[in-house]
Formats: C-alpha cells, structure tokens, sequence
C-alpha cells in the first residue's frame, strides 16, 4: 500500500475525532434611551433571531443612555464604534438616532433605526432608496404626522393646536419643534400651535400648562411602553376639558380615550421587520448605505371613539366618517344596565298601547254604568222665567199676570224594557270581553318587549361582526399589496379589495344605522326619551329569562318525538283554558245572543214607563188681581206601555242581521281557534329546530373561522386566489351572524310559543307554575296524543 494514503488516512481520522470549533458569534450593540420602548427592542431581536437561526445566533449588548445627560451618548457611541468585538450598532428612538445622524462618518455599520423626518434632519437618499453613505443606514418612520394633522383638520378645523409630547434632548426638541412648526404651517396656515414637553416624573404638574385658548390636541407617546397605561390620566384630563385629540400611536391611544387615530397597527411590527434584515444583511457583508432606508407601510386604521365624542360633546361631519371604523360604541355614557326581564315588566307598566288598551276598559265600565243608570228613576227639575206686555195680561186664567216665575218636577221610571235591560246585559258582558283584549295586549306587549330587545342585542352583534370584518379586509388588502408591490399579483386584485372594503364600510354604515333605530325602538316601546341612552345585559337559553323550556321538569318530558306531540297536544289543552282571545270570542258570542234574544222579544214586548211631574208656581208680578194660580198646585203621573204594531218590517230585519253577527261569531271562534291551534304546533315545532340549531350554528362558526385562516394564509403564500378568500371571507361572516342569531332566536321562539297559549312562565308566581307542571306530568301519563 503507498504510504501516502496511509498518511492520509491518519490525519483524516485523527481531525475527525478532534473537537468541533464554532465560529464566533456576531455581536450586536441596541442603544436606546432610558425608558425606551422594551417591547420593540424585543420585537426587533425576535425578528433578528429567527432569521439568523440557522447562521449560528446573535449576541446582543444593550446599552442605555439618558439624552438629558450631555456627552453621555456621544462617549457611549465612540466607545462602541472602536470596540472590534462590536459587529454593527443600532441606535433605537428619535433621540439616539438623532445622536448617530450627526456624525455622518462611521467606522463601522450602524443603523438610525428611529429617523422622524429624513427631509427635515437632511439625511441624504438615492433613487434606489438607500443612504448611500458608507456604513450608514437609517429608517424612516412609518407614522405620518403631516397625515395625522391632515386628517384631523378635516375632523375638527382646529385654530390652536397643542402637541403634548416627553421631554427631549436639546438638539432632539429643536428638531422636532422644527418639524412640527414646519409642518402645521404646511397643513394650517392659519393656525397657532403650541409645543408642550411633558417630564414623565411629573406629568399632573405639567398637563395644566396648555394655553386656555388651545382647542384641539395632539398626542405623541409620553411614556415608555412599560409604562404606557399612564397615557390614559392625560388622555382623560384632555376629554374633562372637551379637547378633540388625535393620537399618532393610532389605536391603543384611542381605545384609552383619544378621539382619533389613523396610523396602521402594523407600523412597528413591518419596522421592527425591516431592520431585522438589514441587519441580516449587515452581518452577511453586505454594506449598510446600500440597504433600503424605508419600511413596508400597510393601509390607514381609521379610528373614532364615539365615547368620546359623547364626552366632549362634539360630532364630525359625516363626510369625514366615509371610511372610519367606530369604537366604544357600546360604553358610550350609559344612564344603565337593562335586563330582559326588567324591560319586559317595565313595558307592562309604560308601554303606551297597553295604557290605550287600559283605558279603553275604563271607558267600557263607564259606559256600563251609564246602562245601568238607565233603570234608575230619571228626574229632572225645570225653572221658567216668562214676561208679556200689559196687553196680553188676562185675569181670566190665561196671563193672569206680566211676570211668571214658575218650577217643574218631572219623574220617568222604566218599569220594563227590554232594550234597556238587554243593553245593560251586553254592557256588562263587553266589560269582561274587554279585559280579555287588555289581557291579549297585555302578553302581546311582553312578546313585543322582547323583540325589541333581542332586535337591538342582534344589532349590537351585528355592529361588531361588521366591524371585524371591515378590519378583516383591511389585513387582506395588505396582503394584496405586498403582493403586488413584489410583483406577484396585478393591480386588478388590489382594487378587488378596494371594492371589498368599501362594500364591508357600506355594510358597517348599515349596521350602524340599524343599531342606532333599534336602540330607539326600545326606547318607544318603553315610551322612554327616544335618545336615551343605555346598555343591555346579553341573554341565551340559560340566562336572562326563565322559559318554560329550560325548566328541567319540563325538558326531560321531551326525550323524542311522540313525547314532544303529546306535549303539543297539552299546549293546546293549555291555549283552550288560558287564550284571552278566545275568551273574548266566547264574551261576544253571549253578547250576540242576547241582541238576538232582544230582538225577538221588540216583536212583541211592550215598553212600559212610568212618568210624572208637579208644577208650582214660585211667583208671579205686576198681577191686576189675586188669580187662582196663587191657590194651586198641578200635578200628574201616568203609565204608558208601547207596542211596536207595524214598522215596516224592520225590527224583522233587526232580528235577521242579528242572527247573522252571531253565525259570523261562531266561524270566528273556529277560525280562531283553528288559528291557534296551528300556532302551538308550528311554534313548538320551530322552537324545536331552534334549540338544535345553537349547537350546530357554533360548530358551523368554528369549521369557518379555521377555514378562513387556512385559506388567508394561503393567500398570503399564494396557494389561494382572491375568490378563495373571499368566499371563506363571506362564509365566515355568515357563520358569526347565524351563531349571533342562533341564541337570540331559541328565545324568541319560545316566548312565541307561550304566547301561544296564552301564558308566560317567568311571570308565573311558585304556584302557578307547580300547578302547570302537575297539570303536564298528569296530561303526559294519561293523555294519548291524538
């Protein structure tokens, strides 16, 4: 064998049992400012990790400066720039990048990861979007602040704006008082601005100084982001003094009580993105002035909170609100917390119907006291004052004298009528048919309490789903935007998702609108102030109300389908003993009878009356002589009967038409009945289906949201095309609103059923409601269902 192999051989396995020497990692140095926002530091070296996960790692030095200690950062970055162990150097804030544009020369990479406006600092840009500048990279903020002032100005057409913002470092606060002076002039000329820094130690000393004459604010992050629950004292404090505020931080500032926002959510994650490759990047060589100086921007989250409009009292124009998104829509100032159950006993008591229905029985009880007064004796009393000229006077009786003052009694008693007594009859069966309709309209107001009710709690819902949704096709119209930005898609599937949006924004003003007339139907229904405002505690099978169904007594009865008809069968036997309806029906067909029975007796029945009166005289003046009227006192009395002997056959056309009403009657209670009955078995029926359709809407709504992500983050990857994703976009949404309804819908459904036969459980006292369910168990072991 020759000898150089075998050489080799042994130096080849002498290596291979040597130890493995890992390459040094690359080291990172973060310079932030004292109090810096930890969390996109750590979102940032999150990104950074991942990508450098299969390179070996990255070994990051963090240090902190306080920009309010001079020199202190300059002698922090000049240690860093002549550290050889230090691979690249990332000044994090607006403050620290600042610091590192001033130097424009760098021995090493290093990254301004914070620039607030590179035409106002004079950072240099080549048309490929790089620095150009050796070892010098920088990124461009993603918030916009000449937007943000933009879109406030069409919100709130401000004449002295005030900028709160954290103290700075002196050449850091020249430059943005700069910027900000720059900038308001370039979006209102007109207006004054004031620039208030906000010492975080001791932000309640401060928050007072802005100027009395200041009518509008404008927010900038105050706090570290540790920290940033602070911001909701000042944001409050603003709000007592009913300023407009528009936050640059965009949602989470609204959501604590700022009135505007429209930066995106995702501006710190694609920054935070951004900088981790070029990082990347840096560490693989390449040269930080030829990596771009700009991150990727999404689309405007245009936010109002409409709490806070209520606060401060003021209210955009709606050209602004084309494309807004509304929050705090329901924690809007609320005068209380309404319960099912509440508004429904609170409609029995206002709801003015009911009171029209009510006072409809106190005029029919009146009216039968009226019948009633007609067999009472009637009398009346008369006085007659009578002058003639002295021409007429005659001593002879006639005009014994000039002036007569003279008194009359007159007395009529019906001794029998059978019109007056058939009238009092019928009266006093109208009363009792009369309160069988308050009874009617009385559980006709409990079932229309509660549509009202559940109709504004599936507005609420539907508020909200459009509204996610909207956001949902924000996220996909950024998506679609990435795409087209590498070329991936064209620009006929962007505007796709702009015709989607606004569509979606059409469907959110709707449900808004929808929202709005259904929180003022209750109101109505409630005979509230039509504005008045409050919010509703949510309900389902098992909360808000007690029905019949949910009673364990009851449920377990209804195991299968015969049981459930033998069920129905006793809800029939139960609208029978308890309709109101019916009972009226019933009330009017004896009225009807009794007309009948009166108009067969004035065929042939007198009416007999007694009458009498008594006349006297009181006085008479300018007499010639004593007359006899001074002596007298006339008086009669007389019984009259009347028979009706001839009238043209009318009261035989009284007597047909009467019979005829009284058939009419009869169908109607069949009718009626009929009507009912079939109202109980379809209710029960559809209740049924309702209490089925809970599970399996929600079991819908989960196979639709997991599809939906599938099929978007296909999208994203593209592995699924536009119509893929709005199809599980749609379906989604259709799967929220059945799983919304679902619920709302089972208890409808099941106070129609009670409606149906003439009862509501929840209203029933203990007793009324053991005796139902003996009556039940009785039924359902000795009834066959027919």
């Amino acid at each position: 064998m020759n000898i150089k192999y075998v050489v080799a051989a042994a130096v080849a396995g002498f290596l291979f049992l040597l130890p493995a020497v890992s390459p040094a990692k690359p080291r990172v140095a973060v310079i932030s400012e004292v109090g810096e926002n930890n969390n996109f530091q750590d979102r940032m070296i999150n990104e950074i990790n991942v990508l450098m996960d299969g390179r070996g790692g990255v070994d990051f030095l963090r240090q902190k400066i306080d920009p309010l200690v001079s020199g202190e950062g300059e002698k922090i970055l000049s240690t860093l720039m002549e550290d050889d162990a230090i691979d690249c150097i990332i000044g994090m804030g607006y403050a620290v990048s600042a610091m590192i544009t001033d130097l424009m020369q760098f021995q090493k990479p290093v990254i301004a990861a914070g620039v607030l406006d590179r035409s106002l600092q004079g950072l240099p840009i080549t048309a490929e979007n790089t620095s150009g500048v050796k070892n010098f990279n920088y990124l461009q903020s993603t918030f916009n602040v000449k937007k943000d002032l933009t879109v406030f100005k069409s919100l709130y057409d401000y004449t002295h704006l005030c900028v709160l913002l954290p103290v700075l470092q002196p050449s850091m606060s020249r430059s943005v008082r700069r910027y900000l002076e720059l900038t308001v002039q370039s979006v209102a000329p007109q207006s004054t601005l004031s620039i208030i820094e906000i010492d975080p130690g001791s932000m309640t000393k401060n928050i007072p100084k802005i100027p009395l004459d200041v009518d509008a604010v404008y927010l900038l992050p105050l706090f570290p982001q540790n920290q940033d629950h602070r911001m909701a004292p000042v944001i409050q404090e603003i709000n007592d003094r009913k300023l407009p505020s528009f936050a640059l931080m965009g949602e989470k500032h609204v959501r604590m009580g700022a009135m505007a926002a429209i930066a995106p959510d995702h501006n710190l994650e694609a920054l935070s993105r951004r900088l981790a490759i070029n990082v990347l990047e840096i560490l693989e060589g390449q040269d930080p002035g030829t990596l771009p100086v700009s991150a990727t921007t999404y689309t405007d989250n245009f936010v109002i909170n409409v709490e806070t409009l209520e606060k401060i009292d003021y209210f955009p124009a709606w050209a602004a609100l084309e494309d807004v998104r509304l929050l705090n829509m329901d924690k809007r100032s609320q005068d209380l917390t309404l319960q099912l159950k509440e508004v429904i006993i609170e409609a029995l008591e206002r709801n003015l119907d009911l009171l029209a229905v009510r006072t409809d029985t106190l005029i029919q009880e009146a009216e039968s006291g009226k019948a009633d007064a007609a067999l009472l004796p009637q009398v009346s009393l008369s006085a007659d004052l009578t002058r003639i000229d002295e021409n007429r006077v005659d001593v002879a009786q006639t005009h014994p004298a000039r002036s007569t003052l003279a008194a009359s009694t007159h007395v009529k008693q019906v001794v029998f009528s059978d019109d007056v007594l058939a009238n009092r009859a019928i009266q006093r069966i109208m009363i009792e048919s009369q309160q069988y309709q308050e009874k009617a309209m009385t559980l006709d107001t409990v079932v229309t309490a509660a549509h009202a009710y559940i109709n504004l709690l599936f507005a609420m819902s539907t508020h909200t789903i459009q509204s996610d949704n909207l956001d949902v096709t924000r996220k996909n119209l950024e998506i679609a935007l990435t795409k087209a930005a590498v070329g991936s898609v064209d620009a006929s599937e962007v505007s796709r998702w702009e015709s989607e949006k606004a569509a979606n924004q059409i469907r959110f003003n709707d449900a808004f609108r929808d929202l709005q007339l259904a929180r003022m139907n209750l109101n109505r229904v409630l005979d509230r102030p039509i504005t008045r405002k409050f919010t509703l505690a949510d309900i389902g099978p098992d909360k808000g109300i007690e029905l019949m169904i949910t009673d364990p007594n009851v449920y377990r009865l209804l195991e299968n389908v015969k049981q459930a008809r033998r069920f129905s069968d006793f809800l029939i036997a139960e609208a029978d003993r308890n309709l109101p309806e019916l009972k009226q029906i019933q009330a009017n067909i004896r009225s009807q009878k009794r007309q009948v029975l009166n108009r067969k007796r004035a065929l042939f029945l007198p009416d007999i009356s007694l009458q009498g009166s008594v006349d006297k005289v009181l006085g008479e003046y300018d007499a010639r002589q004593k007359t006899p009227s001074d002596l007298d006192h006339p008086w009669s009395i007389s019984l009259t009967a009347s028979w009706p002997i001839f009238t043209g056959g009318a009261h035989k056309k009284d007597l047909a038409q009467s019979r005829y009403r009284l058939d009419r009657l009869h169908m109607e209670e069949k009718n009626l009945r009929n009507r009912f009955y079939l109202d109980v078995r379809s209710s029960m029926e559809t209740a049924t289906v309702s209490a089925r359709e809970i599970a399996l809407s929600e079991k819908r709504l989960a196979a639709a949201q997991i599809s939906f992500e599938i099929v978007q983050a296909g999208y994203a990857e593209g592995r699924n095309s536009v119509t893929d994703l709005i199809d599980a976009q749609n379906d989604k949404v259709s799967s929220e609103h059945a799983a919304a309804s679902a619920k709302y819908q089972f208890v409808l459904d099941f106070l129609e059923m009670e409606r149906a036969i003439g009862r509501f459980y929840f209203l029933d006292s203990l007793d009324e409601k053991q005796a139902f369910l003996d009556r039940l168990h009785h039924f359902m072991a000795t009834t066959q269902s027919q």
